[in-house]
């Protein structure tokens, strides 16, 4: 913390401080003081300012860190969101929302992404933004690129036979006997009659001929070109795990089969892999029904907590309800989530395109890669922690 606050924090602050500030206002986000081997420093708005001062201010929640532990939160490896859910977080004072809003204030100060401010929606045209749109690859390439960078999510159509949806469903069923628990290539849930399900099945596309041939299309090429715009998307590859099919159970009582709001990034590292769309295939129609996709549009340039979103989002809560064969696009960090179905299973595929990598992968981000594999049995009901 020492070495933090003499050679980062002074100039973190004058830069983004200010974004701080009116996001404490903004959410009415108490102090945050830093626990650390018995010694403690708080984090304040004071005005436009941010500050830290020793000590703990009144109100202020507290978390307690291990000298490992922070750094790797003050640099963004792990965040709040990372920690509660491997359910290492010790706070007090405070509560869950209080903890998400500093994840957000944090990355606020870290990257100078606002956690407020105006969002409007406007086409290349400059008129007001259809957020219910659906486009297909008759439109405008230059639309589409736009679409997506403006809202943070797309609505696609005709990109896929439907008819090959029915296909994939049944390479699904047949694909099913070859997954067990445990065996690191899938998810499972409870659903209410006790029975465990797989809802999510890993290194599918080798099971599945139809979803090899589209992934391998000159109409996927043509959708990649179209997200790219003026920039450059590698497709995941069409092998492996660069696919994964997940079945969304009726009745489901614990697991991760469903999600509330959530950035891909929410676990942590936002500044150094979150760089990729993430591309949804209907295997069957979606909608109220039997659930869908639900999106925050602008939450790409709106940081809002994830907390928030859950219970009194700020920008706009679009339903993406799609027929069987639709494709559904979101940037990695637009705060999204998955609808339980009420009336019918449902059945949708995951891929995705993402800038080319800087530098060679390095291991750094393993942690985070294996709190998501294991996440299913995380989201287990267990005791509460002490906090």
């Amino acid at each position: 913390m020492d070495d933090f606050l003499a050679t980062d924090f002074p100039d973190l602050a004058a830069r983004n401080g200010h974004l701080v500030a009116q996001g404490v206002d903004f959410l009415g986000a108490p102090p945050l003081a830093i626990e650390i081997a018995g010694s403690v420093w708080t984090f304040s708005a004071d005005g436009t300012e941010l500050r830290c001062s020793p000590g703990i201010a009144d109100g202020a929640v507290v978390v307690s860190f291990t000298d490992d532990a922070f750094s790797d939160w003050v640099q963004n490896q792990r965040s709040f969101g990372a920690m509660l859910t491997a359910r290492e977080l010790r706070y007090r004072g405070g509560d869950e929302r209080d903890v998400s809003v500093w994840d957000s204030l944090w990355l606020c100060l870290l990257e100078g992404w606002p956690v407020t401010g105006d969002v409007d929606f406007r086409d290349r045209r400059g008129e007001p933004l259809d957020l219910g749109q659906v486009l297909g690859p008759g439109d405008d390439p230059a639309d589409v690129a736009h679409f997506l960078r403006e809202a943070g999510f797309l609505h696609l159509r005709g990109w896929i036979d439907p008819a090959d949806m029915a296909a994939v469903s049944a390479d699904i069923d047949r694909a099913l006997p070859d997954y067990r628990e445990g065996d690191g290539r899938s998810w499972w849930a409870t659903v209410a009659d006790g029975t465990r399900r797989c809802v999510r099945l890993q290194e599918f596309i080798e099971r599945s001929p139809t979803t090899a041939a589209i992934l391998r299309g000159e109409r996927w090429d043509q959708l990649r070109q179209a997200l790219a715009g003026d920039e450059t998307l590698i497709a995941r590859p069409a092998e492996g795990r660069g696919l994964e099919a997940l079945i969304k159970p009726l009745r489901v009582t614990a697991g991760p089969s469903d999600l509330p709001f959530h950035r891909d990034c929410h676990f942590g590292r936002h500044a150094y892999t979150c760089s990729s769309v993430t591309v949804g295939i209907a295997v069957t129609a979606s909608g109220e029904d039997n659930g869908q996709l639900r999106v925050i549009a602008g939450s790409h340039r709106v940081l809002m907590p994830v907390e928030i979103a859950k219970t009194r989002p700020y920008l706009p809560v679009v339903p993406v309800p799609t027929e069987a064969g639709d494709v559904t696009v979101h940037l990695s960090d637009t705060l999204h989530e998955s609808t339980p179905p009420l009336a019918a299973e449902r059945r949708v595929m995951y891929t995705g395109f993402s800038l080319p990598p800087r530098e060679p992968a390095t291991d750094a981000g393993q942690a985070i890669a294996d709190l998501r594999e294991r996440v299913y049995k995380v989201l287990e009901p267990a005791a509460t922690p002490d906090r």
